[in-house]
């Protein structure tokens, strides 16, 4: 049999309690620590845009985006009437924004343009002094200067609407609905009808802004044709081109046209719907 020393074991018993005394707080620390918490998942702006689609890379081309519902925003609900959670708020207002931006752009754009034009036949009209020739020389070099930096502020500005438009699709985010023809007791609406009043008139403007821009670029390319010969001699490469910039230039200004006829329509259809609704003349002023 084996025997141990007897203050050995005695020295044993009497340091254990100790050891266990001085491990009890950390024991009791380590079970009190809350578990780590997770961090809430936020919406930032660079978050909505990422998907970042490329705007048309011809000049002669417009924003292809029309303003729908996101102009009559005004409702926090969307079609189906359910809630809308907070990050499709916050993509609402960003569109909303954003279309906005695009569209002073491209209309800043497209008057610079027009300004040109003016300019250029101002400078060829006749009686002018030299002083006056000089004049209109330098303010049509500095609209030449605007006109460029306005047109990639355009294109920058249709690339975020459609980086958006892009998000919404991907994300089936709806836009904000604009109001109802009708309110809630069946009477005309009269918010809906100063909307689409107003909606119908600045794509008139719109398209009668568009339409003379493109006249303006067809009068231009076909005096350049005449200049370099026309059919009958000339640099062919360079001829080729141009008759491609006039082509494009008249399909674009007939779909101006048409655009015109087709606003004026739509405002008076809804004129004649108003009338027939008995909502008065004065909402259309």
């Amino acid at each position: 049999m084996i025997s141990f020393p007897r203050q050995s074991f005695i020295a044993k018993a009497r340091v254990a309690p100790l050891v266990a005394v001085l491990l009890l707080p950390s024991v009791i620390f380590g079970q009190q620590q809350p578990a780590a918490r997770k961090k809430s998942p936020s919406l930032t702006t660079e978050d909505m845009v990422k998907p970042s689609v490329q705007p048309p890379s011809s000049e002669s081309e417009g924003l292809t985006d029309k303003p729908a519902a996101a102009e009559e925003a005004g409702s926090a609900q969307p079609a189906s009437g359910g809630a809308v959670s907070p990050e499709e708020l916050l993509w609402r207002e960003q569109l909303a924004s954003a279309r906005a931006r695009a569209k002073a752009a491209e209309r800043e754009s497209e008057e610079a343009e027009l300004r040109i034009t003016a300019l250029r036949n101002q400078l060829s009209v006749s009686g002018q002094t030299p002083q006056e020739r000089n004049e209109t020389a330098a303010q049509l070099d500095e609209a030449g200067r605007q006109v460029t930096e306005l047109r990639a502020a355009a294109k920058a500005a249709a690339a975020e609407l459609a980086g958006l438009i892009e998000v919404g699709r991907l994300k089936k985010f709806g836009e904000a609905p604009g109001p109802e023809r009708t309110t809630e007791n069946g009477s005309a609406n009269h918010d809906y009808y100063k909307s689409r009043f107003t909606a119908l008139n600045e794509e008139l403007q719109e398209a009668e802004r568009r339409a003379q821009l493109y006249e303006d670029r067809l009068r231009d390319v076909s005096q350049r044709i005449l200049q370099n010969g026309g059919k009958n001699g000339g640099d062919n490469f360079y001829l080729a081109h141009l008759q491609e910039e006039r082509q494009d230039a008249q399909e674009h200004r007939d779909e101006a046209r048409a655009a015109v006829a087709k606003a004026h329509s739509d405002l008076d259809a809804l004129k004649e719907e108003a009338r027939r609704a008995g909502v008065p003349p004065g909402v259309f002023r």
